[in-house]
């Protein structure tokens, strides 16, 4: 078989030497050079034995390094990759222009074979995808787009181009030599291939093709799992105080560390009003401790692992800690169904989770948590308690980390990496998912959480609630861990790039990280990146610093798809991986959500096949009535008015009533004939597009 090298070699004789064509609008095809393609293509990646593709992704890189210091080091992290990005945005370059109405029509990708049998798959070879959000860039004759729905991982696609492409006279475009001469002859491993793989069509003419492979997404985060066989869970209570009753619980100041040197702290004053709330449904709150294999070590970055080898032993291990709230009901013999809740960011395993743990509490369910990396500040944090006779202190770490160097430690610092590496919080979100599943561990070996000798959690009866964040790497938990197979998710969404791109809030992590690659890609406090949004017309760009700007944001996507909860959504449902089973998942998000939008929301429900367990919260609708505000992001756990405590009540209700019984009930109840019409409903068509309201 030719390297890559090689290839190369013979390309730059191949290509340059097919004889120029006369006449017509042409698809051009150089293979070698991405900027021309069609791409993505298999004949930038090399021969490899230890990946699940026997591929290695190879792009070549600017010629001049130290010039393009940033496109450097992203291409030398996507060479480590055994494949495309599974959301790969395709590349087409004409000749001279064509009509980009048209586009649409004779551009698609084919499933091909998967190079794994061991789990279902979207696709079956044969099986046509079509390709959304065009792009025309004008400055170049190139035509962008990406994929319209799940793509499967470890599957060979072919990118398809036909004649039903016009140029702006209506003509068909046509054909590059250089493409039917590799098509013709088959004189090297990537003209075989493709040539194999090229089908007869009878509606149209193919005058360019390429053949690509999607990457492994899932691959480490499965070998983390089974390694966990070799880091026992090991539960235990914290020294101390591990255990208080509901009714001792007078008042509550969480002392949040700060600073680092000297350490500096914060106090956060629980307001008396959710005592009153949580005694009639909660007992007792626990506090324990638990063993997890720490991969991010110094760096926060998981280094690469080839998808088929042996999983790199982790940077050591972590204690994590966790809070449990009991019930009030009576325990059943084998303990209490539990519920382990994800936090969003910036929150903590002592911020919503308390909330929470008063709806679930209710039917009898009892309530677990911990904190993400990064989150609850920093390391000397503790909780003070006062229980009428005095106060008591109890350690209460948290997992911040002073990444910046400043001596501050903020609530989500350590998580994301994307001012610093192009990886995101791609291995913040992994970690995140390896800690849950170490938290099953416990549960399973065993928790006593009051103290009394006997196990208070059900380890066959293990729940999974997520918000926002939560969301987000409990995708990629639920996706790969099997002994929870029932959970919901509020405000989810994918990928995080778009989620940074579209959200006012998040954006701004995204800019700083343009403006800091070397060159600068300085856009202002914020940018138009130049993507339409699903279904949207043909974007025409004339624009050269939009095409600049989206071809880092494809590359970053890509980085980040190993963490990123739409690689992982089609495995809840629709291909579940090797030994786990479909999960039955409610989904609730906002309509004209500014945090997570709505087009990204839709994308993980498009993705997981689970828009038959989405309910959508009418926002604009309430807000035409009264007066609440322009972001509903929090609208699960805000308890700031009457209101909004009437719509989080309905909708964490919806969650725990769903957990307890196996089927999602309809939240509006009384609501609907408050509000004079229904508050949440099951859309019949996913929302595409942002629905932001004005402040």
């Amino acid at each position: 078989m030719l390297t890559v090298f090689r290839l190369f070699a013979c390309a730059s004789v191949l290509w340059t030497a097919a004889p120029l064509q006369a006449a017509g609008v042409r698809v051009q095809f150089d293979p070698s050079r991405p900027e021309v393609g069609p791409f993505p293509t298999d004949f930038l990646t090399a021969p490899a034995t230890n990946t699940n593709t026997a591929r290695r992704v190879r792009l070549p890189a600017p010629t001049d390094c130290n010039a393009q210091a940033s496109a450097c080091q992203d291409i030398s992290f996507l060479n480590e990759l055994d494949g495309f990005h599974r959301q790969a945005r395709v590349r087409v370059k004409f000749s001279a222009a064509v009509n980009p109405e048209t586009l649409k029509a004779g551009i698609f990708l084919i499933a091909l074979n998967n190079y794994r049998a061991t789990e279902p798959g979207v696709h079956k070879e044969n099986d046509k995808v079509e390709l959304n959000q065009f792009v025309w860039d004008s400055t170049t004759n190139t035509a962008y787009a990406k994929p319209d729905g799940p793509m499967d991982q470890h599957r060979r696609y072919l990118l398809l181009v036909t004649d039903a492409v016009k140029d702006t006279a209506g003509d068909a475009v046509e054909a590059d030599p250089a493409y039917t001469t590799c098509t013709g002859s088959a004189s090297d491993d990537y003209c075989r291939a493709l040539a194999a793989a090229v089908p007869p069509l009878s509606s149209a003419k193919v005058v360019a093709a390429s053949v690509f492979s999607t990457m492994s997404t899932t691959s480490w985060l499965e070998r983390a799992r089974e390694a966990l066989a070799g880091t026992p869970a090991a539960p235990q209570p914290i020294s101390g105080t591990p255990y208080l009753t509901s009714a001792d619980v007078q008042s509550l100041v969480w002392r949040r560390q700060v600073r680092t040197t000297p350490s500096t702290f914060d106090d956060l004053e629980y307001p008396a009003a959710i005592f009153g709330l949580l005694r009639p449904a909660i007992k007792g709150i626990g506090f324990g401790e638990f063993t997890s294999p720490d991969y991010l070590g110094t760096t926060r970055v998981i280094p690469a692992s080839p998808s088929a080898d042996a999983l790199a032993a982790p940077a050591g291990t972590q204690q994590i800690p966790y809070i449990t709230f009991l019930p009030q009901a009576e325990k059943p013999a084998s303990g209490y169904p539990v519920v382990i809740f994800g936090h969003g960011a910036g929150d903590s395993r002592f911020g919503a989770p308390s909330l929470l743990s008063i709806a679930f509490g209710q039917p009898g369910m009892a309530t677990i948590a911990i904190n993400a990396p990064g989150h609850g500040f920093g390391p000397g944090s503790t909780l003070r308690v006062g229980n009428g006779d005095g106060s008591i202190e109890i350690p209460a770490p948290g997992r911040g980390v002073d990444t910046n160097g400043d001596g501050l430690i903020g609530d989500s610092e350590g998580c994301a990496v994307i001012l610093s590496a192009p990886q995101g919080t791609r291995d913040c979100l992994r970690q995140s998912a390896v800690d849950l599943m170490q938290l099953v561990r416990a549960i399973r070996a065993g928790i006593d959480v009051d103290g009394d000798g006997s196990i208070d959690l059900d380890p066959e009866k293990i729940y999974y609630v997520g918000q926002s964040l939560g969301s987000i790497y409990g995708t990629l938990f639920l996706a790969t861990e099997p002994a929870v197979v029932s959970g919901a998710f509020n405000v989810g969404g994918g990928s995080v790039i778009d989620i940074s791109r579209w959200s006012p809030s998040n954006q701004r992590a995204l800019v700083a990280n343009l403006a800091l690659r070397r060159p600068a890609l300085s856009t202002g406090a914020t940018f138009d990146d130049g993507y339409p949004l699903r279904n949207q017309p043909v974007r025409v760009l004339s624009n050269a610093t939009q095409i600049e700007i989206q071809n880092v944001i494809e590359n970053l996507e890509w980085l980040q798809s190993e963490g990123d909860p739409v690689g992982y959504a089609p495995h809840l449902k629709l291909s579940p991986l090797p030994g786990l089973s479909p999960k039955n998942i409610l989904v609730q998000f906002a309509e004209g959500d500014q945090t997570v939008p709505n087009p990204t929301s839709s994308a993980l429900v498009r993705w997981s096949g689970l828009k038959e367990n989405t309910w959508v919260y009418r926002h604009g609708f309430l807000r035409s009535q009264f007066q609440v505000g322009a972001n509903p992001h929090t609208y699960l756990t805000d308890f700031s008015n009457f209101l909004s405590l009437f719509i989080s009540q309905a909708v964490q209700g919806q969650i725990a009533n769903f957990l307890a019984s196996g089927t999602i009930p309809n939240p509006n109840g009384s609501l609907s004939a408050i509000f004079g019409g229904d508050i949440f409903v099951q859309p019949d068509v996913l929302p595409e597009d942002l629905n932001y309201l004005e402040p």
